[in-house]
């Protein structure tokens, strides 16, 4: 079983990917996340878990996921963490996660991916994004393999410092930086309605042919990212800024 949790797209594609190789289930998080639910997963065999890297650790929102879900005893656990960069603690929580709930850790692994933080770094360009996928499926297959063939995957050893900040500075980030109260939408929002089915925890709701949103933002930047017209900005921060429309949008070949 493949479980992800995505929000423009990467850890979806990484997830398929290696879904295709394994010929394994693949199960959207955000089906339960949306709810405040967990899953009951009864299906035995290796777990593999697909997440992007938020402030050097998964996002809680899958993490508290995980901890609500029930899994079969003696089963692996597999972890793929998607980023543009480093992925920090990733390995420390991931780690932590699997042991909590009775799963055997089967190692973390990264795969880098197109930036689509927009609201506080730079989107790459087309070509670039393009160049930096195909980089990534020789990876995501060498992951797959491993997986395959029964072996736990190499983890990255994480520095004492890494393991010390993260901790101290990641609610703080959650609190004071991640927060959907800067979303706004521009003259060009012709009301679709798409944002409200792109948010995995079910933040954004039309009013008056308007998406306004919650407080329950992880900062996952589907809707602006995705937003077809380009109608969504992040207060002024996202001004003039390129959007990551997501790996689908390249139309990259599978192989």
């Amino acid at each position: 079983m493949i479980i992800y949790f995505t929000g423009t797209g990467n850890s979806r594609f990484v997830a398929g990917r290696i879904a295709a190789a394994t010929s394994d289930k693949l199960f959207d998080s955000a089906l339960c996340i949306r709810k405040g639910e967990g899953a009951d997963f009864t299906e035995p065999g290796d777990y593999v878990f697909v997440a992007p890297v938020y402030a050097a650790a998964p996002p809680l929102v899958f993490l508290d996921f995980i901890r609500r879900s029930r899994f079969p005893g003696d089963c692996h656990a597999y972890f793929v963490m998607v980023c543009a960069g480093s992925m920090g603690a990733s390995p420390v929580y991931c780690r932590r996660a699997a042991e909590e709930k009775g799963l055997l850790y089967a190692g973390t692994a990264k795969v880098d991916m197109p930036q689509n933080y927009t609201a506080y770094f730079d989107v790459g360009t087309s070509s670039g994004n393009r160049r930096i996928i195909r980089a990534a499926r020789p990876v995501i297959d060498g992951i797959a393999s491993c997986i395959r063939g029964g072996r736990e995957l190499p983890d990255l050893c994480v520095k004492m410092w890494m393991r010390v900040l993260t901790p101290l500075v990641l609610r703080p980030y959650y609190r004071f930086f991640v927060s959907a109260k800067q979303f706004r939408t521009n003259d060009r929002c012709v009301g679709c309605g798409k944002c409200t089915s792109l948010c995995p925890l079910n933040n954004i709701v039309m009013k008056e042919r308007r998406p306004v949103w919650g407080s329950s933002c992880t900062h996952c930047m589907a809707c602006i990212n995705l937003c077809p017209a380009d109608a969504i900005e992040y207060g002024r921060r996202t001004e003039g800024k390129r959007r990551y429309h997501g790996p689908d949008s390249l139309c990259m070949r599978k192989s």
